[in-house]
């Protein structure tokens, strides 16, 4: 989000990632508008669309976890 990056950016490296070996802990989640506007399901299911083709049918090396962008380093949990 600070960054700019969209969704498929992030796909391209989790791909990158993978095919150098590394395993991947891909993080998903909202920002805290997105969150009160009701769309935390619809931001999630595109950004997980969105690695699929990164990713394959080869789920080994990957951890999907999600990470609210609202919750990081404000002390309040997902």
């Amino acid at each position: 989000t600070i960054f700019g990056e969209k969704d498929e950016l992030i796909a391209e490296k989790v791909a990158h990632a993978l095919e150098a070996g590394l395993k991947v802990i891909a993080c998903i989640g909202e920002t805290l508008e997105e969150r009160e506007a009701g769309q935390t399901e619809d931001v999630v299911f595109r950004q997980t669309k969105a690695l699929l083709p990164a990713i394959d049918t080869n789920w080994e090396n990957v951890v999907l976890a999600y990470e609210p962008v609202w919750a990081i380093g404000t002390g309040k949990t997902a």
